[in-house]
């Protein structure tokens, strides 16, 4: 037997459809031309403004970008389609049971270096995700992992503690991302700026601040629909650009051909251009203020709420997105199923701020270096000082803001999620569980913790969703964060550029790109 073919094994692993492919399909393609006559060659630079600070999956903390330049250079077991479907990637087939979930995989699949890629790599990497020692930022992810088996070269058997809904969520995203262990043990503390996989491209060349360059895997496995090998690209420069101005200049000049992302200030500007492509995938930038509970003033539930009162969310997003965003009580966007418009947010309040702020209060607010973040610090700076309190902004570099962050070396900070994701989980989990990877408020909430572990362990939507609204109710009631708006971010490139392929959450893969020039 293949993989799942019934329904409840399908619903048991979170399966949108009935798994029977047993070729690779990559995804619907975002911006697609000729599929008779794909070009191949060619450069394709990217404008990209949040540049990782690690390429090892088994370290990745930017949630909302790191992905995109991570599937240059790696597969995982399967892929997750835009319509939250699975694929096959690294495994053919697999088959589901309540407590275990085995793998065959594709045969004569080599890493970047030679390595062979089999049942013991597929072993090695999960390990190395559980490994305590590891300390990788995906160890819960794969929680419910009781033990990987080696069944033979070709075969892996995942046994679990308990049945997992998400495992295959998980296992097509960082988690299940396929490095070569000849290669870790090479390199050892270099490998995250020597990654080697299996994926479309092998690594070049990173100069930090400046770009990341990488080649065509002349050996990749995948072929597409047409059966013509891929990729189609002979080389991805990957330009590291966080002033957005400048990243609108070079996609209209033509420097990059495609841009992680823009402000709504800027790609208004090129509404006109007819040599660049605007498409509403209905992602969405969703800023927030996380708060630092572990110490004062934020260690009080009434500073928390009088912070939050104090803000003005329409009036930021007017500002800070050009008018182009939504308001909505979190990170769930108006399209996601378990969206609750029962649920609202707290309201703009400035008189409650004035009165709960009674004694001097200063705080700081970290931002990063990069638009529209700064400008976000700065209205809230007015808008808290007006409410009483004392207030300071630092703008700082992204990886400094995040280790002041991860160290609990803050009062509030400024930062951004790309939403959706296919799964709730997958944003919730790491900002507020009490060990979750990017757990910047220091929360220690048994309450939430227990919630948010119901809304994992089953494949209920009903459940999950009542789960997912308790869940947000007690992050606005406790004032955790404070949710800003969510921006609008369409996927932005030269209209040259062809075959993107999009993630559930919008960021992309370059396997089928080309050039049609």
């Amino acid at each position: 037997m293949s993989h799942p073919s019934t329904t409840r094994r399908a619903a048991l692993f979170g399966l949108a459809a009935v798994l029977i492919a047993s070729t690779v399909a990559c995804g619907s393609s975002a911006s697609t031309g000729p599929r008779n006559a794909p070009r191949t060659g060619g450069t394709v630079s990217v404008g990209f403004d949040n540049e990782p600070t690690t390429l090892d999956p088994a370290f990745s903390s930017q949630i909302s970008s790191d992905r995109s330049v991570l599937n240059l250079f790696y597969d995982t077991l399967l892929r997750q389609n835009r319509d939250g479907g699975f694929v096959p990637a690294l495994a053919e087939k697999w088959e589901a049971e309540p407590r275990a979930l085995t793998f065959t995989l594709r045969t004569g699949v080599k890493f970047h270096d030679g390595t062979p890629f089999d049942a013991q790599a597929v072993a090695a990497n999960i390990n190395r995700v559980l490994d305590p020692a590891t300390k990788s930022t995906k160890t819960s992810a794969l929680s419910k992992v009781a033990t990987v088996q080696v069944v033979d070269t070709t075969t892996v058997r995942f046994n679990l503690k308990d049945p997992d809904p998400l495992l295959l969520v998980q296992l097509a995203h960082e988690p299940g991302m396929m490095v070569s262990p000849a290669a870790l043990k090479a390199k050892g503390g270099e490998y995250g700026r020597n990654p080697v996989g299996t994926g479309p491209f092998t690594f070049d060349q990173w100069r930090s601040k400046v770009q990341l360059t990488v080649n065509r895997n002349t050996s990749y496995w995948a072929k597409d629909s047409d059966g013509n090998q891929l990729p189609r690209l002979d080389k991805v420069v990957v330009r590291f650009i966080t002033e957005p101005k400048v990243l609108r200049t070079e996609l209209a000049t033509g420097g990059v051909q495609l841009v992680r992302a823009l402000p709504p200030e800027e790609f208004a500007q090129l509404a006109s251009d007819k040599q660049v492509s605007m498409e509403d995938v209905g992602v969405r930038r969703s800023y927030y203020v996380a708060l630092n509970t572990t110490r004062a003033p934020f260690n009080d539930p009434k500073m928390r709420a009088a912070f939050t009162a104090a803000v003005d969310r329409s009036a930021i997003g007017k500002v800070a997105a050009s008018d182009q965003f939504d308001l909505v009580p979190s990170f769930a966007t108006k399209k996601d199923w378990y969206y609750d418009d029962s649920i609202t947010s707290p309201s703009f309040d400035q008189a409650a701020a004035k009165a709960a702020v009674t004694t001097p209060t200063s705080i700081t607010v970290l931002a990063r270096r990069r638009a529209p973040d700064p400008t976000i610090a700065e209205l809230l700076q007015a808008q808290l000082s007006d409410a009483g309190f004392t207030v300071k902004s630092e703008v700082l570099e992204l990886q400094t803001q995040l280790d002041r962050m991860r160290k609990q070396d803050f009062d509030a900070a400024v930062l951004v999620v790309d939403v959706p994701r296919l799964d709730p989980s997958l944003v919730f989990d790491p900002y507020f569980t009490s060990k979750g990877s990017n757990n910047w408020s220091g929360l220690t909430d048994s309450t939430l913790d227990d919630v948010l572990l119901l809304a994992r362990s089953t494949d209920d939507k009903v459940v999950r969703s009542k789960a997912y609204g308790d869940v947000q109710r007690r992050i606005l009631d406790q004032r955790y964060w404070t949710f800003l708006h969510q921006a609008k971010s369409p996927l932005i490139h030269r209209t040259a550029l062809k075959g993107v392929v999009l993630n559930v959450d919008g960021q992309w893969r370059l396997d089928e790109a080309y050039l049609d020039r």
